[in-house]
């Protein structure tokens, strides 16, 4: 694997973690300030907004960096410069469009997602009126994505991660400052709070743009020197065609880059019904929703960030190499980048269920002890959506990059219709969890179909993956044994329920405990130094130690 994709990797994960666990700071004040009920007016503004984000641009933004990668290898720099400039003038206008359709939508949204019920929590003037708050987003939205496309396709990742950092920061600084301000300074209402933190998404997503325009004002120089010795076959490849190539790589960007929105979406449409079905109070069942589709989803994106931060270089790497023929290149990176989302991923989803008690009361109490266990229960099944989550967006990124994204777009198409049905079906026998159980049907279905055809096209080695998978279990399952000793030690001597010191406590010593013992079996037996390099192998690490000492 290239040191410029690790390096792009590593940028980006440390900027998606930061922004994940600022995304999940932010919950824990929100939620204590709006309740579950808020967070469930939350969610009903911004699953919809999420999707139609990526729906307004046609994907063009992920197609610029794939279509860029693409012609850059070739020289053709004024190619790359031509289609940037088609897409940025494209993606102003359909921002416009984007941000009438929803708010002249709103009320059909609302009417929706609420089930048609008048007996929840939230009204559907407050579901209109979040949603047409968030709308403003849209306007700025879609052109801030082609400067990142543009970024990324010439594999600096730098400008990407510091706007997503920054864009986070000033949503989070506008979301608990105005909820604070509306609540506990002015005396409003919940609803009032989260039409402001809603609308946070507009301003942060003005200063994301303003720090890649700086970026892109410091950096000009550069991409107009390449231009001096580009390939000038460029002056034989029309508007038209250029255009219809990027569409044909940016539409299967719009599905494939969020499934986990398009599953989501399925929830928002379907989940407040099924729990009435289930025989669940509905302002109950509203409650549930909130911690679902936001709680939930917040705890699980964080292990998620970094398959995420994996697949965005994937796919100029990969197209990269298929584009120099290298068969063995391809087959080192796929390998290595579904082994290194395993080694992070899979530890920390079962140590998230094995405290998902905790953590629950930590971050969430809601001070009702039945919601609290509700609570914990569902961040014990649904921290496993993350595996196989983690895992989809990197065979998805590895099709994208092999050109076989209308194949993944077909698999996609068919995980969708088993989250539906599952919901349907589900959710009215097991509640919540039957929409976790769903989903994870649905990822595992997109997974392995994905893979499936990723073995056909590459010859990737199924036997040498679970080979190396066979350490990650194995120092995994240690890890549990001795994370279940000490809670079992813990539980006789802490009660984490009576507070959130007593759960920050229980879980910073189980916690540690087994970050300890994965992390020091890993470097001891040297599977760090495999993923990462002698940097983390156990005897430059000790004769690092050495010489300090």
């Amino acid at each position: 694997m290239s040191n410029r994709f690790m390096k792009g990797a590593m940028i980006l994960s440390l900027s998606m973690l930061l922004t994940r666990i600022l995304g999940l700071l932010y919950v824990i004040p929100f939620q204590r300030l709006v309740g579950p009920s808020g967070l469930a007016l939350y969610a009903y503004a911004y699953v919809p907004y999420s999707l139609l984000v990526s729906l307004s641009g046609l994907g063009i933004p992920g197609g610029i960096a794939k279509f860029i990668s693409k012609y850059n290898a070739d020289g053709e720099f004024e190619t790359s410069r031509k289609i940037f400039r088609i897409g940025m003038l494209i993606m102003i206008l359909l921002g416009f469009i984007s941000f009438f359709i929803m708010w002249l939508g709103a009320p059909f949204i609302a009417d929706w997602a609420m089930a048609g019920r008048v007996d929840l929590y939230n009204s559907r003037e407050d579901a209109v009126m979040a949603i047409r708050m968030v709308s403003f987003a849209m306007i700025i939205i879609p052109p801030m994505s082609i400067f990142r496309g543009f970024f990324q396709g010439n594999q600096d990742m730098t400008p990407t991660a510091i706007s997503q950092f920054i864009e986070q920061v000033v949503r989070i600084v506008l979301i608990i400052g105005g909820s604070f301000l509306v609540i506990r300074i002015l005396n409003g209402t919940t609803q009032t709070a989260v039409k402001v933190s809603v609308f946070a998404a507009f301003v942060a997503a003005v200063a994301s743009t303003w720090v890649l325009y700086t970026h892109w004002q410091h950096k000009k120089h550069r991409f107009d020197a390449l231009l001096v010795s580009a390939n000038s076959f460029h002056q034989q490849r029309s508007t038209k065609k250029l255009f219809k190539e990027l569409l044909s790589y940016a539409l299967p960007f719009a599905v494939l880059g969020l499934s986990a929105t398009w599953f989501q979406t399925i929830d928002a449409m379907t989940f407040n019904a099924g729990m009435i079905r289930a025989g669940f109070d509905p302002m109950l069942a509203e409650e549930l929703f909130g911690i679902f589709m936001t709680a939930l989803l917040k705890i699980i994106m964080i292990p998620v960030s970094f398959s995420i931060a994996f697949g965005q270089p994937l796919i100029t790497e990969i197209t990269e190499k298929f584009r120099v023929h290298d068969a063995d290149g391809v087959r080192e990176t796929l390998t290595n980048a579904v082994v290194l989302t395993s080694f992070i991923t899979i530890p920390a989803v079962i140590g998230l269920s094995m405290l998902s008690n905790p953590i629950f009361v930590l971050l969430f109490d809601s001070g009702n002890a039945e919601l609290n266990a509700m609570g914990g229960a569902m961040f014990s099944t649904g921290a496993f959506i993350a595996v196989v989550m983690g895992l989809s967006v990197i065979t998805s990124a590895i099709m994208q990059g092999m050109d076989r994204q209308i194949k993944a777009l077909i698999f996609l198409l068919g995980a969708m219709a088993i989250k539906l049905v599952g919901n349907l079906v589900l959710i009215s026998i097991f509640g919540v969890h039957g929409a976790i159980l769903s989903t994870i049907l649905a990822y595992a279905f997109f997974l392995i179909t994905n893979y499936l055809e990723i073995r056909k096209m590459t010859g990737i080695r199924t036997r040498l993956i679970l080979k190396r998978h066979v350490a990650i279990f194995i120092f995994t399952s240690i890890m549990v044994g001795s994370v279940f000793l000490v809670t079992r030690i813990l539980d006789l001597v802490l009660d984490y329920t009576t507070s959130s010191g007593a759960a920050a406590l229980y879980i910073i010593i189980a916690g540690s405990v087994g970050f300890l013992v994965y992390a020091g079996f890993t470097i001891y037996f040297d599977l760090a130094k495999m993923l990462f390099g002698d940097r983390l192998s156990f005897d430059q690490l000790k004769a690092r130690l050495t010489r300090k000492s």
